[in-house]
């Protein structure tokens, strides 16, 4: 089922914890100085996230293993530059922080329509890393590389909050010594070359753009195919692929399930699928794209039996954790579904707004054996006025925006179209402020969307 998406994606966090800034080097610094305040140097780049103009003040927040101290490291308003003094130590990456504020082509009404404090919460998936940490040594600095943050898709399935981080060394080592020459000239003088610790292990750097992607690597082309949607094309060119091993064969084989699957042909990818998995049975991606073919075929046990699978190896997987929320809730299991709901936002708390998946799968099913099962989110209470007028939903192509609203009533994430003019960031704000009974299925709380207008992208 194709859903009407939406883009520019960002969390919401009202309010935020204190966190001490890290200092800026001074243009006159000298390692020595910097030592001698017991300090270290950090420095690398952030991009990929709350880059828009709309947002302000953009910064990592660290936490001091040992002794719980959070630090801020200033994220510069242009290109995304790190170089901040902090002590040395052993840091968690909490999350990156920045401030909205609401775009308008009036004047700013800042009493009413306050900037809103934002996280990417940072919370390795399986297979990254078993945590996000930064070590900052005493004696020289460290570079934490490029770090790349977004919400991508993988193929049709969305992953959910990523980190990636690229090692670009020499030219943010470059970068360093232009705005801070005689820093980078101490270190030099006294043969101090700068550690590198990631958060993440480094990933290989972006192909150049005069690549042909799939002139060499039919499986690349194959999967650009099917994250633009272009399923029958993904096919077609696998088609003329010969596997040279059975690693290849499997992933072939994959790629061709999860092709079909887009293109609505559930009988066929659930049988692909299967022979990945025969091939494989602990592939989690095939075995996720098999419990999304089974529910979207309407095999609802065999999908809840899969995705039960998937928590077995993925205990906080929200993908897996939603449906299995949505699925109790048809079975009328409050605990269960309350408990999956609860691990589903515990990470990935804007999850729906990106994979509707999930929610479209449970609302079908629940207006097609009861109309009156399901009852979307109502608002209580507005603590912020919404503007008096709003574009109507078929002149606000550009102009969409949805609210999510999780199973406790509460709004804990948003989006809005890139080309949101006039009053649409004011509307969302009042809906972010709003308070909310929380949509219910067969009596039970589940999470829901709150949505005004339309873009032109799509998600499976």
């Amino acid at each position: 089922m194709m859903i009407g998406g939406l883009v520019c994606t960002f969390a919401i966090l009202i309010g935020s914890a204190v966190g001490a800034f890290a200092d800026t080097p001074r243009k006159k610094d000298l390692w020595s100085d910097v030592i001698r305040n017991g300090k270290s140097v950090v420095f690398g780049r952030f991009v990929g996230k709350f880059e828009s103009t709309a947002f302000r003040s953009r910064r990592v927040r660290l936490r001091e293993v040992s002794t719980g101290k959070d630090e801020l490291l200033e994220v510069d308003e242009g290109l995304g530059f790190i170089a901040e003094k902090i002590p040395p130590g052993l840091y968690d990456v909490v999350g990156v922080e920045a401030v909205y504020f609401p775009r308008t082509s009036g004047p700013r009404r800042p009493e009413r329509y306050r900037p809103i404090r934002q996280r990417f919460s940072v919370k390795p998936k399986s297979g990254d890393a078993s945590g996000a940490m930064i070590f900052v040594p005493p004696d020289r600095p460290v570079y934490i590389g490029t770090i790349r943050a977004g919400n991508p898709l993988d193929g049709i399935v969305y992953r959910g909050h990523q980190l990636r981080v690229v090692d670009d060394f020499d030219e943010s080592y470059d970068r360093l010594s232009v705005f801070y020459p005689q820093l980078v000239g101490s270190l030099n003088r006294e043969g101090i070359v700068p550690a590198r610790h990631f958060m993440l292990k480094p990933t290989v750097k972006v192909d150049p753009l005069e690549r042909v992607v799939g002139q060499d690597d039919p499986i690349r082309q194959a999967r650009q195919y099917i994250t633009e949607g272009k399923f029958k094309q993904a096919i077609s060119w696998l088609e003329t692929f010969m596997p040279a091993s059975d690693s290849e064969r499997s992933e072939v084989k994959l790629l061709v399930g999860e092709a079909l699957l887009g293109d609505k042909e559930y009988t066929k990818s659930i049988e692909a699928l299967g022979q990945v998995l025969l091939m494989n049975p602990t592939d989690m991606r095939a075995l996720r794209l098999l419990a999304r073919a089974h529910a979207f075929d309407g095999h609802l046990e065999d999908a809840q039996s899969l995705y039960e699978g998937v928590i077995q190896s993925l205990p906080e997987d929200a993908e897996a954790n939603l449906h299995l929320g949505y699925l109790y809730a048809l079975q009328e299991n409050r605990v269960k579904s309350q408990e999956q709901f609860a691990k589903a936002f515990s990470t990935d708390f804007d999850y729906l707004l990106n994979d509707f998946t999930p929610f479209f799968i449970a609302l079908r099913e629940a207006l097609e054996g009861n109309a009156y099962a399901y009852k979307p989110p109502r608002i209580l209470r507005y603590t912020v006025p919404p503007p008096r007028s709003m574009e109507s939903r078929r002149a606000s192509k550009g102009n969409a925006f949805a609210v999510l609203v999780d199973h406790g009533g509460k709004a804990i994430a948003a989006q809005i179209g890139r080309q949101s003019t006039g009053n649409t960031p004011f509307f969302m704000h009042a809906l972010l402020k709003a308070r909310y009974e929380p949509a219910s299925l067969n009596g039970i709380p589940v999470p829901a969307l709150v949505i005004m207008g339309r873009t032109n992208s799509d998600t499976q």
